[in-house]
């Protein structure tokens, strides 16, 4: 079930990013906001979903920088 969720659950709507998209975006060394939002064109645009903190109307369920912080604790993107 969680497969089908990462492939159909939008994180930035204004330019159609879904959560696969971010996580394989990681998966390929975007360990940053910035270079998740270079990767993929999530968050350039509105900002929305970007972080929790630039989302005070709590519009997105799940932004960028909570995404990525998920991604570190599962082991993605080390510190270096």
């Amino acid at each position: 079930m969680e497969d089908v969720i990462d492939d159909i659950y939008v994180v930035c709507e204004c330019n159609d990013v879904h959560y696969k998209e971010i996580m394989d975006a990681i998966k390929n060394g975007a360990c940053t906001v910035e270079e998740i939002m270079k990767a993929t064109g999530a968050g350039t645009v509105c900002g929305l979903c970007r972080t929790a903190a630039g989302d005070p109307g709590g519009k997105r369920a799940i932004h960028l920088d909570e995404i990525l912080e998920k991604a570190k604790l599962e082991g993605l993107c080390p510190d270096k």
